[in-house]
């Protein structure tokens, strides 16, 4: 560090200037010279200086006028006052002006080389202390501006935001939210987020993801919150601290009453077409029985093709309205389902024996396995009927000629599970996903003469639903395709026989 530090010496003697410059020389620092104080501050001005080594009695300018105009040119430089003539009163005006030390002449080298050393320390700390303050203003600033930013944008974000710490308390809440909740008077932050939003899913939600083991921070809870006549989609997820615990909770609102109320539209609107559509079609139908039926005159062959070729349309338009009726009242949540206990195995005979006729004559085999007792379930007939009269149509419109579809049941206690196997042309593995979509079909093209509107599965997942169980489904291409329905069933219930 020597090597690199310039001492100024100023002093009127030169004697003393040399000997200072060869002992500090031979300690490795840099010496150079000055007889006065106007010569110092020039030197000073034309070359960076660490230490100050200055005469206090001097002509031209002693001590004290180097120390007032380098006090305030160079601040940052010790000054180290030399004499022999000096009192007390001297080296006290002397520090008064900015001062370092103060050494008497004549004085030993160690003292000096001492004292040096002591002022670049002082320098060295000071510089120190200086970069470590800059450093602190900067990190304070761009904290500062972060946190200014941040909350620009939270602020201008179209979603409403709200943060709570690890007590649940809300510490954030941001403009979007306010007007969401009609949140007008000033609310206390950190707050009991009940003053915000008094809703028992939101604060089981925030209190699940603040009491759950470190480490996980993708996980996020989703939930519908209704406010008046505002919907709101609420996303939670905890955020996390440097050692991974969780520190709060982040939940973004997003309002979804403009879906809502459009969805609610459409499904009006699908009722009422719907049900302009059936009058006139059911009527029409009806007229086509009577007349294929020869009560308005006898038909010729091709006549009679074309007629019963059109009511096949027809009732494929009334299914397609039926089915679009079902799903409008599912999505509406006003499906009304009389669920009592019921012998399940007294639906899939009356389905089977249904659908029998059309098997044979896609030259499919139709089977029925089922044991001889099962546990009853608790569900709405129609619906069940119309769970597996959809499924095993499927199977049947989905199979080649030759190959079978099997109905069968099986009890696991607690649910009872129904599976629809067939050997059809399966389903590729990228659209499994997909079958249960409405609309979507599957597209072979051993399935382009296959009527439907691809809204069974929809309504067969919606139905298995609303009785709380679930549908699952495994294919392999060329191999077949089997539907597992799982349904709960009735504790303790008296069993069914299938050959009832």
């Amino acid at each position: 560090m020597a090597e690199n530090c310039t001492i100024l010496v100023v002093d009127d003697e030169e004697v003393l200037r040399q000997g200072c410059s060869r002992v500090l020389q031979s300690e490795g620092f840099r010496p150079i010279t000055a007889a006065n104080g106007r010569e110092a501050l020039e030197r000073l001005a034309s070359e960076p200086v660490n230490v100050v080594l200055c005469d206090l009695k001097m002509p031209v300018m002693g001590a004290l006028e180097v120390l007032e105009e380098a006090g305030v040119r160079y601040p940052e430089i010790p000054v180290i006052i030399m004499t022999g003539l000096g009192t007390v009163a001297d080296a006290v005006e002397c520090m008064k002006k900015g001062a370092y030390d103060f050494i008497t002449k004549p004085f030993g080298i160690d003292h000096l080389i001492l004292v040096v050393r002591r002022a670049l320390e002082k320098q060295r700390l000071q510089e120190q202390t200086r970069r470590l303050q800059e450093d602190q203003a900067r990190n304070l600033y761009n904290l500062a501006l972060e946190q200014s930013r941040m909350h620009t944008i939270v602020n201008c974000m179209g979603d409403g935001v709200l943060v709570t710490n690890r007590e649940a308390e809300v510490v954030l809440c941001n403009t979007t939210l306010k007007q969401l909740l009609a949140l007008e008077a000033p609310l206390p932050q950190p707050g009991p987020l009940k003053l915000y939003l008094d809703d028992d899913a939101l604060k089981g939600a925030i209190d699940h993801l603040l009491s759950a083991a470190p480490g996980n921070p993708n996980k996020c809870i989703s939930q519908e919150l209704d406010r008046s006549r505002v919907h709101l989609r609420a996303l939670s997820a905890p955020f996390m601290g440097p050692d991974s615990q969780v520190l709060g909770t982040v939940t973004v609102f997003h309002d979804i009453t403009s879906f809502k109320e459009l969805d609610e539209m459409k499904n009006d609107f699908v009722r009422m077409v719907s049900h302009e559509l059936r009058a006139p079609l059911a009527a029409i139908k009806q007229q086509h029985a009577v007349i294929l039926d020869g009560l308005a005159g006898e038909l010729s062959p091709k006549q009679a093709e074309m007629l019963s070729r059109a009511q096949a349309k027809i009732q494929g338009l009334l299914d397609l309205i039926n089915d679009l009726l079902d799903l409008a009242k599912m999505e509406a949540g006003r499906v009304q389902l009389e669920q009592v206990p019921l012998p399940l195995a007294e639906v899939l005979t009356e389905v089977v024996e249904l659908l029998r006729a059309r098997a044979e004559a896609q030259r499919v085999t139709l089977n029925l396995e089922m044991p001889a007792v099962l546990p009853l379930i608790r569900a709405d007939r129609r619906s069940m009927d119309e769970i597996f009269t959809n499924l095993v149509s499927n199977a049947i419109n989905y199979s080649p000629d030759g190959g079978q579809v099997t109905l069968s049941g099986v009890s696991h206690g607690d649910y009872l599970e129904v599976r629809v196997q067939d050997t059809g042309i399966g389903i590729e593995a990228e659209e499994l996903s997909k079958i249960f979509d409405k609309f979507y079909r599957v597209k072979h093209p051993k399935t382009r003469q296959v009527i439907g509107t691809g809204l069974g599965l929809s309504l067969v997942k919606g139905l298995v639903e609303a009785h709380r169980g679930t549908v699952e489904v495994e294919s392999e291409v060329g191999r077949g395709t089997v539907f597992r329905v799982l349904l709960p069933t009735i504790a303790d219930a008296k069993g069914s026989d299938a050959g009832e």
